[in-house]
């Protein structure tokens, strides 16, 4: 492959990429990445596969499994290459955490599903000049774009759409082709390989769309006109959405796995209480004022209901209030623990 090279593999085996969501666009890319011979990935993600979502995440399977995502995509990355270095991040990102798990990367892959976490991940990559490239898939169509970030001139997320639209559905909500998600995390994967390797030309400035009915596709030039300062943006927003946000739930794997990180409250109501393990704390939602919240523990909250829907208004309430309050809602909640224990 003359395009690529020694050199380019070279690069590509010194590159440290990290994939933030391995659902359906970064459980198809990290694969590919790994294939091409990337040195190091770091896979992010606390959600456990579910058969409903194995129509775009193929290389998932139908066994129920307590995994994260991002645990049993790793497994699967390392039998396609043993020699690859991958770290597991067993949790959603969040504003607490990712300066540590994009510090020292040279290209950060956004591929969740969460209007918010992309602002985030956008806002927080362009600060620090960190190459980032952009999917996303919406029932047939997908988009992909490559921003550099290179200075404070650099396209980026927020010149496309300048503020975050909380009434677009996700895919569980209004679907998507399968074959999308796989389209648009290769050309993800691809747009990484590019950078590292030089070779080709990377849509830097281009935001590509793609449908999948019609195969029809264009790439649209992009100028910049944003010009607002994001570290004041990324300082003062809490990424919260009004729905439940995913950059904001925990997984009960990544919880059991860390326990004693974790300070673990109960909100549900007397009548439906039921304990996780013996050092659950149990203060009942009608008791809580979201906006004298304080915990006494010197570690994050982690709040649970009985599906997740109540403790993740109230994390959204909290962080209105102080979005530097380091609480957490459980994915799933008591629910996802009694199917852990069956």
């Amino acid at each position: 492959m003359d395009a690529i090279g020694e050199k380019g593999q070279d690069k590509l085996l010194a590159s440290h990429v990290v994939v933030i969501g391995c659902g359906g666009l970064g459980s198809i890319a990290a694969p590919y990445l790994a294939g091409a011979g990337v040195g190091k990935l770091t896979l992010v993600d606390g959600d456990i596969p579910d058969v409903s979502n194995l129509h775009r995440q193929v290389f998932f399977s139908t066994r129920k499994v307590a995994m994260s995502k991002s645990r049993v995509l790793a497994a699967h990355i390392l039998k396609l290459n043993p020699e690859i270095k991958v770290t597991v991040i067993p949790d959603m990102i969040t504003k607490v955490t990712i300066k540590e798990i994009l510090s020292n990367v040279d290209v950060v892959l956004e591929c969740t599903d969460n209007i918010q976490v992309k602002y985030m991940v956008n806002d927080y990559c362009a600060i620090q000049k960190i190459p980032m490239v952009y999917g996303a898939i919406h029932k047939y169509d997908g988009y992909v774009s490559f921003f550099e970030n290179k200075d404070e001139k650099s396209i980026h997320l927020r010149d496309v759409f300048a503020e975050p639209n909380d009434d677009i559905p996700s895919c569980s909500e209004v679907g998507v082709m399968g074959t999308l998600a796989g389209v648009i995390g290769l050309m993800q994967a691809n747009e990484a390989i590019k950078y590292i390797s030089g070779a080709g030309k990377c849509l830097t400035g281009t935001l590509l769309t793609y449908n999948i009915l019609n195969n029809e596709q264009m790439k649209l030039g992009l100028k910049k006109t944003f010009d607002l300062d994001l570290k004041t943006i990324f300082q003062n927003s809490s990424y919260v959405s009004e729905q439940v946000c995913a950059s904001y739930e925990i997984s009960l794997e990544a919880v059991l796995s860390n326990r004693d990180k974790y300070n673990l409250v109960s909100i549900l109501e007397v009548h439906e209480h039921k304990n996780i393990d013996s050092n659950v704390f149990h203060i009942p939602l009608s008791q809580i004022d979201p906006k004298s919240w304080e915990s006494t523990e010197p570690k994050p909250t982690i709040f649970y209901c009985m599906s997740g829907v109540r403790s993740g208004k109230l994390v959204n309430e909290i962080l209105f209030q102080d979005p530097k309050s380091d609480v957490i809602s459980l994915a799933g909640g008591l629910n996802s623990f009694k199917k852990l224990s069956t």
